[in-house]
């Protein structure tokens, strides 16, 4: 994981969320002023589904995963974020509310800044918010292509489309620690934990992915594409 900067400004920091580049040093500075860091251990609720939306959520270190939590039914995994990922909901334009949960998969770092200081960089800086309402559309289709797979996809294609997401988005490598348990799996391809479990067998056996322990090992990616194209 990407290493946090202690003691700097956001001005200072080489680890700053990509759409803060877009303010002045000045704009920077204020926001600095107006922000607190926190960490997390892995499984902690970073911010919770329902609550007012007072801060927003710049992860600096770790993973975490979106969740959309169905009282009765089997909670949706939307996304995994990552360093250095601005995390925001659709409900701060609308009911200043979180529409999901945000949860620790590592021991994670997040800065929360004050959400009236973003809305007054939306005033200051044009850039700013543009780049901040494309990033939200940007999210917005990256999930309904992800909903369309699911919807017409086989066990195998969602499986196949899961690891591949880990491995070109989160890991970069083709070995990697698995932090996504089956349960998470689960939640992320729309399966039960027992469908996965086979699923990933089968892999194994046809020679396409390796789970040992929390090492995972792509050993055909042609393959496993192809089971995603085709699923």
């Amino acid at each position: 994981m990407p290493y946090t900067q202690e003691n700097f400004t956001c001005a200072e920091c080489f680890n700053k969320c990509s759409l803060f580049k877009a303010l002045t040093k000045s704009q920077l500075n204020e926001i600095y002023e107006n922000r607190y860091d926190t960490s997390f251990r892995a499984g902690e609720v970073i911010s919770k589904q329902g609550s007012p939306i007072s801060n927003v959520v710049s992860l600096s270190d770790g993973l975490a995963k979106l969740v959309l939590e169905t009282p009765g039914k089997p909670d949706i995994l939307l996304t995994i974020v990552m360093p250095t990922t601005l995390i925001t909901s659709p409900g701060m334009f609308l009911d200043n509310r979180y529409h999901f949960s945000v949860v620790s998969l590592t021991d994670t770092k997040a800065c929360f800044i004050n959400m009236n200081i973003i809305r007054k960089m939306f005033e200051l800086n044009k850039e700013f918010a543009k780049r901040f309402h494309r990033s939200i559309g940007e999210r917005s289709i990256l999930l309904y292509d992800r909903f369309r797979n699911i919807i017409h996809k086989n066990m195998a294609g969602r499986i196949a489309d899961a690891l591949l997401f880990l491995h070109h988005e989160v890991y970069g490598e083709l070995n990697f620690k698995m932090d996504l348990s089956r349960a998470d799996l689960a939640e992320y391809s729309s399966m039960t934990k027992e469908s996965v479990s086979r699923i990933l067998k089968e892999f194994k056996d046809e020679g396409i992915f390796e789970l040992t322990r929390n090492h995972a090992k792509i050993l055909d990616l042609n393959r496993l594409e192809q089971i995603a194209r085709n699923g």
